[in-house]
C-alpha cells in the first residue's frame, strides 16, 4: 500500500470512527426515549439533509467531525407540546389552516405518510370550523389513539403525539441512563479499537521477531547479485552449515570476510550452488571486521487462530510486529495523556514549536501528524499491521480523552452529573428537596477557556507536524 492510499484510508476511517462516536450517543439516547433530532457529519453550512422520523440527518460543509443534538442538553431547547396543543391550543387562536398544520406536525414528529393521511382525514371529517377547541382536541386524541398502536416504549410515536416531549429531554431521564449516553461515545471508540485489533490478529500475518532465510531483497552491485542470488531464493546452506535458522547462516557468512564461499539456495523447487566472496566490512564501534554478501532476509511471519487472535486483541504483549492488545494500549494512552498535559509536557511542546528543542518522535501529534505516520507505516514490511495498530491506538486515545472530566468533553458532562447526584443524595439524607443542578453558566465558564486551550494546543501540534514532521 502506498503512503498516499494509506493516508486516505486512515483519514476516511478516522472520520467514520468519529461518526460512530456520535452514533453511540444517538443510539443510546433513542433507546432510552430521549429526543435526538439532529445527526450530522461535519460542521458549518448544511450541504444536504433528509428527515427520517423525528430526526434530521445531513452533511455539512466542513467534514471535521460530526454531532448529534440531544434535546435538553442546551438550556435554550424548547419542548414540543402534544399534537392537540400544537394544532388546537386551549389558549390562542386556531391556525388558519389547521389541517395543513396537523399534517406538518405529524410528519415532523415522525408519523408515516399513510398514518398521517388517515389521522388528518378522520379528524377533518368530524371537526367543523365552528367546533370548539376542547371538542376538537378530544376528537384528535381519540383518532391518534385509534390509528397509532401502543408500543409500550418511552418516546415512541404514540408518546410523541399524545404527550409531546414530556419526559424526553436529557435531564428528564434517570441518572444511570444519562451516564450511559455520555460514555457510549467513548465506548464506540473502544469497541472499534478491539474489533480492529482482532481483525488484524486474525487475518494478517504477524512477525515472530525472527528473520527467515528467504531473500527479500538483493543489494545492487553486491557479491550476492554478482553471484546470481535473486529475491525469493531461500538460503539453505553456507559452506558445510545447513540450517533453517537465518541467524546461524548469517554468522557463517560474517565469519568469512574475503574468503570464497558456497551458498546453496532453493529456487523453484531446485537447489542451486552459488559462489560468492563476502565483502570485508568494519564495525565502526568495535573495529571488528566481518563479511557481507549483500542481501536482506524476509521476516518470519505466522498466522494465529481466532481464539489466540481475540486474546492478542485484548491483552496481547507489546512486541515488534505483533498485534498489541487493548489493555496495554489503554494503559499507554492514559500515561501518554498525563504526560502531554503535564506542565513539563506542555512546556516541551512549546519548546519544540519555537525551535528550542528537537521534536520528540514519541510525543504528541495532531491528526495531520497521525495521518503522516500512517503513510509511513504502510510502506514498511508490516504496513497493514502497523496501520491497524495506529488506527486502534488513535481510537483508544480519543475515547480516553473524551472522558477527561472537564467541559465541554463528555467527561465534563459526566462530572456535572456526578456532582448533581452527589449533592442531591446529601440533600435527600437531610430531608431537603433533591433539586440541585449545576448552573449552565458555570459549565460555560469552564468550557470556554478549555476550548481555547485545546485549540491553541492543536494549533501548535499542527504547526509542528507541518514544519517538523516526525520521520521514522
Amino acid at each position: 500500500m502506498t503512503s498516499g492510499v494509506a493516508i486516505t484510508v486512515f483519514a476516511v476511517a478516522l472520520l467514520a470512527a468519529i461518526m460512530l462516536h456520535e452514533l453511540g450517543h444517538f443510539a443510546t439516547a433513542r433507546w432510552f426515549g430521549m429526543k435526538a433530532d439532529r445527526y450530522f457529519l461535519g460542521f458549518g453550512p448544511t450541504l444536504w439533509s433528509i428527515r427520517r422520523g423525528e430526526t434530521e440527518y445531513g452533511v455539512k460543509a466542513f467534514p471535521l467531525g460530526g454531532f448529534v443534538r440531544i434535546c435538553g442538553m442546551s438550556p435554550v431547547d424548547e419542548r414540543d407540546p402534544s399534537i392537540m396543543d400544537a394544532v388546537f391550543p386551549v389558549r390562542g387562536p386556531r391556525p388558519e389552516d389547521p389541517w395543513g398544520e396537523l399534517s406538518r406536525e405529524l410528519r415532523r414528529r415522525g408519523t408515516p405518510k399513510a398514518t398521517t393521511e388517515h389521522i388528518v382525514r378522520r379528524t377533518r371529517a368530524t371537526v367543523e370550523s365552528d367546533t370548539g377547541a376542547g371538542e376538537a382536541r378530544d376528537v384528535l386524541r381519540e383518532v391518534v389513539i385509534t390509528e397509532v398502536p401502543e408500543r409500550g416504549r418511552h418516546g415512541d410515536l404514540r408518546h410523541r403525539l399524545l404527550e409531546g416531549d414530556a419526559g424526553r429531554f436529557f435531564h428528564d431521564r434517570p441518572a444511570w441512563q444519562r451516564a450511559i449516553v455520555l460514555v457510549s461515545g467513548s465506548g464506540m471508540h473502544f469497541v472499534l479499537a478491539i474489533v480492529t485489533l482482532f481483525a488484524a490478529a486474525a487475518f494478517l500475518p504477524q512477525w515472530t521477531g525472527e528473520l527467515d532465510p528467504t531473500v527479500e531483497e538483493v543489494i545492487e552491485g553486491s557479491p550476492a547479485e554478482e553471484a546470481g542470488l535473486e529475491a525469493g531464493d531461500r538460503v539453505l546452506q553456507v559452506e558445510n552449515l545447513r540450517s533453517e535458522r537465518y541467524a546461524e547462516l548469517r554468522d557463517a557468512i560474517r565469519d568469512r570476510p574475503g574468503e570464497p564461499i558456497t551458498v546453496v539456495v532453493e529456487r523453484d523447487g531446485q537447489e542451486l550452488a552459488l559462489e560468492m566472496v563476502p565483502e570485508p566490512t568494519e564495525d565502526p564501534e568495535t573495529g571488528e571486521v566481518f563479511g557481507l554478501v549483500g542481501f536482506a532476509p524476509s521476516l518470519e511471519m505466522v498466522r494465529v487462530g481466532p481464539v489466540r487472535a481475540l486474546e492478542q486483541a485484548l491483552v496481547g504483549e507489546v512486541a515488534p510486529g505483533r498485534v498489541v492488545g487493548f489493555v496495554p494500549m489503554f494503559v499507554g494512552s492514559v500515561e501518554g495523556l498525563i504526560n502531554v498535559f503535564s506542565p513539563s509536557g506542555l512546556a516541551d511542546i512549546v519548546a519544540q514549536a519555537t525551535g528550542q528543542q528537537d521534536r520528540d518522535v514519541e510525543g504528541a501529534v495532531s491528526l495531520v501528524g497521525a495521518a503522516s505516520i500512517a503513510g509511513q507505516a504502510a510502506e514498511g514490511a508490516l504496513g497493514l499491521l502497523a496501520l491497524a495498530g495506529l488506527f486502534a491506538a488513535v481510537n483508544i486515545f480519543i475515547g480516553i480523552f473524551n472522558l477527561v472530566p472537564v467541559p465541554p468533553l463528555d467527561g465534563g458532562h459526566l462530572a456535572v452529573l456526578t456532582v448533581e447526584q452527589t449533592v442531591n443524595g446529601v440533600r435527600r439524607l437531610r430531608g431537603r428537596a433533591a433539586d440541585f443542578t449545576v448552573d449552565p453558566r458555570v459549565f460555560a465558564a469552564i468550557a470556554v477557556p478549555v476550548i481555547v486551550g485545546l485549540l491553541a494546543l492543536m494549533g501548535l501540534l499542527l504547526w509542528l507536524d507541518i514544519t517538523d514532521p516526525i520521520r521514522f
